[in-house]
């Protein structure tokens, strides 16, 4: 038996660029790991396949940890059974990259039980059938990433403290996808810029801002409440990661109990993380 954990991730800055004719998006954003993970143990078992999962309700089939499993089983010939026992710490539908995060786990921690030496970039390869971040989570760090999000040059980030705040409700990606097409790709008159909060710009003057808060903050205005006040406590940056739904902020020695007191106040679930 093995054991690996599948960090999760934010993105700092989310820029939605176009609708591809492959129906999927070019976007533009950074993505990094945090010490937030779920846990997951591999077995080897007589015959089969067996995904057992703790505190996440899903059907196996629908499960990314089974469909990163059966086509490792498929592309390497493994005549072996196995079963994965996944824990889930990382919130779904959080814009967290949990379910991506615990793909990779599967493909990394199946060619290690099985005495496999499989280069990154051939579990990259195979990641990206499952899903747009999991090449990300194979090598993990930090990443600039474009195109579906797939198109990955990596680098070292500057070590962050971020507080995480979870609303108690996932956002689906595909749901959040067809209302940016909708309301935002679709011309109509200008949004409300109150969205962006306060706009920070890197050393090449980049704005940091998340496109999806254009459309999340209509259908969850107490996203947008909190991540005002997030602000209003001094924070460097706040944003949504990925589609949300959690927000995080980009805390210091000065603003992380101002933050904290404030979420403990409105009865919050929070945690507080940095960046790796």
């Amino acid at each position: 038996m093995i054991s690996m954990k599948a960090l999760a991730k934010v993105n700092v800055g989310l820029k939605i660029l176009d609708k591809r004719e492959d129906g999927f998006h070019n976007i533009e954003t950074t993505l990094a790991n945090i010490n937030l993970s779920d846990f997951l143990t591999f077995e080897e078992i007589d015959t089969g396949l067996v995904v057992e999962t703790k505190n996440l309700e899903l059907k196996q089939e629908e499960n990314l940890c089974y469909q990163s499993a059966e086509l490792f089983i498929r592309r390497y010939g493994i005549t072996k059974g196995l079963k994965i026992r996944l824990t889930k710490n990382i919130p779904a539908g959080a814009g967290l990259g949990g379910g991506s995060s615990d793909a990779a786990a599967v493909l990394k921690g199946m060619g290690r039980l099985f005495n496999m030496h499989i280069e990154d970039k051939e579990l990259m390869e195979m990641g990206a059938e499952i899903g747009s971040d999991v090449p990300f989570f194979i090598k993990g760090g930090a990443a600039y990433a474009k195109g579906r999000g797939d198109d990955l040059r990596f680098f070292r980030l500057p070590r962050m403290e971020l507080v995480l705040y979870y609303p108690g409700y996932p956002v689906s990606t595909k749901w959040a996808y067809e209302e940016y097409d909708k309301t935002v790709l679709t011309p109509q008159p200008d949004v409300d810029s109150i969205s962006q909060g306060k706009k920070k710009k890197n050393r090449k003057g980049f704005e940091l801002e998340n496109s999806f808060e254009k459309v999340i903050f209509k259908y969850h205005p107490d996203l947008l409440d909190v991540k005002m006040n997030l602000l209003g406590a001094g924070v460097f940056f706040a944003s949504l990661s990925g589609s949300g739904s959690c927000l995080y902020a980009v805390v210091d020695s000065n603003t992380r109990g101002k933050v904290t007191k404030y979420l403990d106040g409105i009865g919050a679930t929070y945690f507080e993380v940095q960046t790796l």
